[in-house]
């Protein structure tokens, strides 16, 4: 135990992931009451560094920060008449900056090949992003249709504000190069008035882990042929 302290030191990683995003979503029931809601996924992706700390020979702490990009398509609907029925088509390109805080637990001993897992939350703030509209509306027998492609602005169209709790599984390799698959789902409510959306986005993602001490093996193995010279 007191060989692992000695050796066990703080590392840095960088990470890069790709995957899919998507929203649980509620349309607004003011001014217009909608009596329908679907949403589709998007591209996602995140990109970043953490630091890496050892709590004992199994547990570390991960923390970081990542800019991602997340959102969804959305459908929403409502139908009085054939005289009076709006459809609207919605895609969200929502970009932010991650701080990850996760407890990620990793077996075998470091300097060898290790399984990972943890769990850990996502606060994240709003950097901004696209909101491109497509409106069709039917108002006494009147047709009119509309396009907007525009800005996302906190506050206007979503909170700027979000959390996400996170899972995430893999493997590191001795040389400190790792794969995992990650899951964020938001616990946070970022819907503006009476609308409802939580963010939802996995992946899968690789990187590198730096850092004086990750080989542990190679550090022992060292010793002992300078011992026998």
């Amino acid at each position: 135990m007191l060989g692992w302290a000695a050796t066990a030191q703080v590392g840095f990683g960088i990470e890069g992931g790709i995957g899919s995003s998507s929203m649980k979503f509620a349309p607004a029931l003011l001014p217009i009451p909608y009596s329908s809601g679907a949403t589709g996924a998007i591209p996602s992706g995140k990109i970043g560094g953490f630091l890496d700390l050892p709590l004992s020979k199994h547990i570390y702490f991960q923390g970081g920060l990542y800019v991602s990009r997340r959102g969804a398509v959305r459908h929403f609907a409502y139908y009085i008449s054939d005289s009076l029925n709006d459809a609207v088509s919605q895609e969200l390109d929502v970009y932010y900056f991650d701080l990850p805080l996760n407890i990620v637990y990793k077996s075998g001993s470091q300097g060898s090949g290790r399984f990972v897992a943890g769990i850990g939350v996502t606060v994240s703030d709003m950097l901004g992003g696209k909101n491109n509209l497509r409106e069709r509306q039917v108002f006494n027998d009147t047709l009119s249709v509309t396009n907007t492609d525009g800005g996302i602005s906190a506050g206007n169209t979503l909170h700027a504000f979000d959390i996400g709790a996170n899972l995430l599984a893999g493997y590191e390799l001795p040389t400190g190069l790792f794969f995992r698959a990650y899951y964020t789902v938001g616990v946070q409510d970022i819907g503006i008035g009476t609308e409802f959306d939580k963010n939802r986005m996995w992946g899968i993602s690789a990187g590198y882990i730096f850092g004086k001490g990750r080989d542990i093996k190679k550090e022992e193995d060292d010793l002992i042929d300078k011992s026998t010279d």
